[in-house]
């Protein structure tokens, strides 16, 4: 049995591991929270807009069978688990740092996406209900109108059913709404660009703590899987 400062780390990483599993529920959580925030707007994108939130989801279930060996590694003192969490903890630590990059890149390509896409749904929004309720949705939410402005409608939808005014959710009415009414209609690009910037903030910021704790976790196991190793030497 490990002794001294060494039998403090192998608290320490006991600790540290109940931390994870702490993370690990609230990454589940916030990737929940996105996806949930997301649905009323899939109808918009591709799939690939909820990779985030679906990544973190899974890392945070991987994370609990990682808290696993750490926690029994430290306290059995366990030189095969404790190095296994070391080795597993990495591995995650790279992916993320691998996600954390790509997510930048590909944010750069949020902005022509969502107004690509949201062109793309207007032009279907007569051929599907879901579309049409996906849109009522987001402009009685977020108080917008079109892709860029109200006349979006009239150019991408239907020439004939939108030629005096767009559909009534942008007015947040139930009488007929026209373009004089509200000349000042604002895009919905703009607030969907605001949405999906939110919710990458959201991501980044768990991973970044999550990080934080991974580093200091892995350099303890280390000494600690080492100071194993010593004894089962000497013994």
């Amino acid at each position: 049995m490990v002794s001294g400062p060494i039998n403090c780390v192998k608290y320490l990483v006991f600790i540290f591991n109940l931390l994870f599993f702490l993370f690990g529920i609230t990454m589940v959580a916030v990737g929940a929270y996105v996806q949930y925030q997301m649905t009323d707007y899939l109808n918009f994108f591709d799939t690939k807009i909820n990779g985030p939130a679906i990544l973190l989801i899974i890392v945070g279930l991987v994370i609990f069978v990682i808290a696993f060996f750490g926690c029994c590694g430290a306290i059995k003192e366990n030189y095969c688990m404790v190095l296994t969490f070391s080795i597993l903890m990495m591995i995650i630590l790279v992916c993320q740092i691998g996600g954390a990059i790509a997510g930048f890149v590909y944010s750069n390509e949020m902005k022509t996406l969502a107004k690509q896409q949201l062109i793309n749904s207007l032009e279907e929004v007569n051929e599907k209900d879901d579309i049409m309720r996906s849109w009522n949705d987001l402009q009685s939410e977020f108080g917008c109108c079109g892709v860029e402005g109200a006349l979006d409608w009239k150019t991408y939808a239907s020439e004939s059913k939108y030629a005096t005014g767009p559909p009534k959710s942008c007015c947040n009415t139930t009488t007929e709404c026209t373009y004089n009414q509200k000349p000042e209609f604002t895009g919905c690009v703009q607030k969907v660009e605001t949405l999906l910037e939110k919710n990458v903030y959201y991501i980044g910021a768990v991973g970044m703590a999550l990080a934080v704790i991974q580093v200091t976790g892995v350099v303890l196991s280390c000494c600690l899987a080492r100071a194993v190793k010593k004894e089962y030497e000497v013994a």
